[in-house]
């Protein structure tokens, strides 16, 4: 398998634990809301989570969609992507939404309840998770599929039949 393609994968995966690790931390806030969150820790989320979602979106696009039609037909391939379009638009609006009322508590003019804002931050958490969850099943099909047509290409009995 390509080397690049391999640090690609090591860089998406980076991504997604960064993701999880915020994820765990919204999940922290809202378990303990209400409560005053930490301005250097929402500073930290708010001026890094949507761009963090972007990097791992473009990513996703680079690597996975381009993977799929490795392991899916020309139909599950068009159904696969415009599903995980869908998806990282939904996650990124989902970000736009939770920074916005991290700085909000932050300026202390939040205009969501407790419940609203506990809500808010599972709904993201929990999507971001889901997608991640599936899109590393996608990346693990696409490395197999890889690596199979790699030994096959590397395969002494294709070299001696060809």
């Amino acid at each position: 398998m390509e080397n690049s393609t391999m640090k690609d994968f090591a860089e998406l995966e980076a991504c997604y634990g960064q993701l999880i690790a915020w994820c765990d931390l919204l999940e922290a806030i809202a378990d303990f809301l209400p409560c005053q969150v930490d301005e250097r820790l929402c500073d930290t989320i708010t001026n890094g989570l949507v761009p963090l979602v972007l990097v791992s979106h473009q990513f996703e696009e680079r690597l996975l969609s381009t993977g799929l039609g490795l392991i899916m037909t020309e139909d599950e391939y068009f159904d696969a992507n415009e599903r995980r379009r869908t998806s990282r638009l939904l996650d990124y609006d989902s970000a736009q939404e939770v920074v916005e009322t991290l700085i909000s508590l932050r300026e202390g003019g939040c205009r969501l309840s407790w419940d609203a804002v506990g809500y808010q931050l599972r709904s993201f958490f929990g999507s971001v998770r889901r997608h991640i969850r599936g899109e590393r099943e996608i990346m693990s099909l696409i490395r197999k599929a890889m690596e199979s047509s790699d030994t096959r290409q590397d395969s002494p009995v294709q070299t001696e039949a060809a």
